[in-house]
């Protein structure tokens, strides 16, 4: 049996030296390098940067939060609010200005270094790095300014929809971790905002996505830039598995030839990147189908040729994680909040993505920390109990002063998020179906100028 020392040693090595000063995060002196880096001087009053960040993280991570109530939040703790500053109103109107002086860029960066610390994964596949792409959509506020940059679909009548914004995200198949966060009028194509991040994948890196990415012009661009894609076969293209040479059993080597009809109307300006042909692997991978009871067959393309070091059931199992990117939407959009933002002009709306973007990583800091230091599969811990410990934390965390409390503190966090991991639920299936029934109002399909003056809403 191991010595009390020897366990303590071993829990010192495994603790994350790179994360042990993640409280510098949110400190006032992090924000005031990042306010410098961006150009940006902040007032000497009460709603500073540092105290605006914090304010805007709580409003993130509490579920539907007001101004107002985030503003209360804020003004009741006494961490933030030292004697001898005078308190200011509990009117939310001067935390709304201090929020629209806030840089843009500095939510970015302070997003994109959490994102740095969360790029090199704990595990790789195979040796590779894996990225998990999935895009996705939000809605808005409806007012002109939106309305002008994020439009309504085209099938909703003018005035009785909702600005939409395409987002891409690309996530850490290891940690979950959000590393890039696109955002888009509904008129930009996924594919489109998927080129632009061409550039973030090293090579080596394995991208990981649904069928939609599975067709000629992103493998080859891919290949093109030494990455590698694992995906679902397009639904245009139709394969044959009694072509191409033969690696085993529902395997198979194919070459592929550029389609007549590719998009090359997106790609002209380098057309070189996609060349006449392209050697691809296709496998056939069989699942179980519950809703048939029968067998489901499901065709993968990837530029990983080697059969020896890529064998098709470890391709089968990959592609089976890609419901990853899935999960992590839904903890972003159903768990955070960020299905429907608040903020009603354009450029506000890009903040809140940015602090979402943040808050989303800061718990998935917490989660791997816990992982590593507790040896727990990072899978099995909860996000939404992540976010609840961070709240009950939150206030003490900020208030912690020196590194030997903190620590402290930091250890007693992690211990509590372990401590709870949740049940195993392998071929989980649940009905995408709501059991609480909607009220009897009838839809607007009118302007609301139109709709005050129409009889018809009226009827019960």
């Amino acid at each position: 049996m191991a010595s009390f020392a020897a366990r303590a040693r071993n829990l010192k090595r495994r603790f994350p030296h790179s994360t042990s000063d993640l409280k510098d995060v949110l400190s006032e002196q992090r924000i005031a390098e990042l306010c410098h880096a961006v150009g940006h001087t902040g007032r000497d009053c009460f709603w500073r940067p540092m105290v605006v960040v914090i304010t805007f993280l709580r409003q993130v991570l509490l579920p539907n939060c007001s101004c107002r109530q985030t503003v209360a939040c804020t003004l009741a703790d006494p961490t933030l609010t030292p004697t001898q500053r005078p308190r200011p109103a509990d009117d939310p109107s001067a935390y709304s200005q201090a929020r629209q002086r806030l840089p843009r860029a500095l939510l970015e960066r302070l997003a994109r270094g959490l994102s740095q610390e969360l790029a090199e994964p704990d595990r790789r596949w195979h040796g590779h790095r894996v990225r998990v792409v999935d895009g996705s959509s939000v809605s808005m506020p409806d007012t002109p300014e939106l309305q002008a940059v994020f439009p309504q679909p085209a099938s909703q009548a003018p005035g009785c929809g909702f600005p939409v914004a395409r987002l891409l995200a690309v996530f850490c198949w290891c940690s979950g971790a959000l590393l890039e966060l696109l955002v888009d009028g509904l008129h930009v194509g996924e594919l489109t905002l998927f080129r632009r991040l061409l550039a973030c994948f090293e090579p080596q890196d394995v991208v990981l996505a649904d069928r939609l990415y599975g067709n000629y012009a992103e493998l080859a661009l891919l290949q093109a830039s030494g990455a590698h894609a694992v995906c679902r076969v397009n639904r245009a293209r139709r394969v044959d598995l009694r072509q191409g040479t033969r690696l085993g059993q529902h395997d198979r080597l194919m070459v592929w030839r550029r389609p007549k009809d590719v998009n090359l109307a997106r790609l002209r300006e380098r057309p070189e990147d996609l060349p006449e042909t392209l050697t691809v692997r296709v496998v056939r991978i069989t699942t179980e189908c519950r809703r048939a009871f029968r067998k489901r067959r499901i065709d993968i393309v990837t530029t990983l040729l080697d059969p020896v070091a890529y064998p098709r059931e470890a391709l089968g199992e990959l592609y089976r994680t890609r419901w990853l990117a899935e999960l992590n939407l839904r903890s972003l959009k159903t768990t955070l909040g960020m299905d429907v933002l608040r903020c009603r002009s354009p450029e506000m709306v890009r903040k809140e993505l940015a602090v979402f973007h943040v808050a989303y990583n800061l718990i998935r800091v917490l989660m791997r920390q816990a992982a590593r230091v507790y040896d727990v599969d990072p899978q099995r811990l909860s996000f939404a109990g992540t976010r609840q410990r961070l709240l009950a934390w939150l206030p003490r965390w900020i208030a912690t002063r020196g590194r030997a409390p903190h620590a402290q503190l930091l250890t007693r966090l992690l211990a509590d998020i372990a401590a709870d991991p949740l049940p195993r639920r392998p071929d989980r299936h649940e009905p995408r179906a709501i059991k609480r029934r909607r009220k009897s109002f009838p839809y607007l399909v009118h302007p609301r100028h139109r709709a005050q003056k129409t009889a018809h809403y009226d009827k019960r």
